[in-house]
């Protein structure tokens, strides 16, 4: 899958997209980000310009040094743990494999690389729409998130926390699905060293556009996306949806 993060200040906007995810990658989608940007008239100051472009020196395959440098921190913070575990096992409640006391070896294959959540304090999360921010409970939210895929590659969270240092990242916008991950990569930042998330980024958490089901829309779910509706999509209708959000 494929995340576009627009993030900025003075007038610079930093088009990043996340593409570890190798199994759930389409070109397709690669493609119809950069149209959707061209639609909505968004000045990309920084990042890939084309498809080509990205692929040639934007992919995260460029970055994979940097990722694992950071799960090698990881390694040291106490809360990681190997996991062996297939979904089916985890959606019987809890690990099969005594994973959480430590008897399978971060040497061992086929594991996944974890941390433990079930002592950590919920997290609140400062926001520029939201005055009283968000609070969320990691382990309710997103428990026992992973870090290393079993297959030896990193996650999105750390991935993404390495590259906002990496770009210099100072705001950024998202729906507020991704909270539970906002929440999780405030702590991997302190865990890799990179210090108080939150002093370095400011977020805005944007309520999603939703089907007239009431479910926000996805393309896994067959919801069109921007760039198929055509005539339909005013992107000054949107752009006016964003300023009220942020009170403008």
């Amino acid at each position: 899958m494929l995340n576009a993060a627009l993030a900025g200040e003075a007038g610079r906007i930093w088009l990043r997209i996340d593409d570890l995810d190798r199994a759930r990658f389409r070109e397709e989608y690669l493609e119809d980000i950069f149209r959707v940007v061209k639609l909505l008239g968004i000045k990309v100051t920084d990042g890939p310009s084309s498809p080509q472009d990205f692929h040639a020196r934007w992919s995260q395959e460029h970055r994979m040094k940097n990722y694992l440098s950071a799960l090698d921190q990881l390694r040291a913070s106490g809360l990681l743990f190997a996991c062996p575990c297939s979904r089916k096992e985890l959606a019987a409640g809890r690990h099969q494999h005594g994973c959480l006391q430590g008897k399978v070896s971060l040497e061992a294959e086929n594991v996944a690389w974890r941390i433990n959540t079930r002592d950590l304090e919920p997290v609140l999360i400062p926001d520029l729409i939201a005055p009283e921010g968000f609070t969320v409970d990691l382990h309710a939210a997103m428990p026992d998130f992973v870090v290393r895929k079993k297959d030896g590659r990193p996650s999105y969270q750390p991935a993404c926390v390495v590259d906002d240092v990496l770009f210099g990242i100072n705001t950024v916008g998202r729906g507020q699905d991704l909270l539970p991950s906002t929440a999780a990569q405030a702590i991997l930042s302190e865990m890799m060293g990179f210090g108080d998330l939150f002093q370095r980024i400011r977020f805005l958490h944007h309520p999603l556009i939703t089907g007239e089901d009431g479910d926000k829309l996805s393309k896994s779910a067959g919801a069109e996306g921007v760039s198929g509706l055509g005539p339909a999509f005013k992107p000054e209708v949107l752009r006016a949806t964003v300023n009220g959000w942020i009170g403008k």
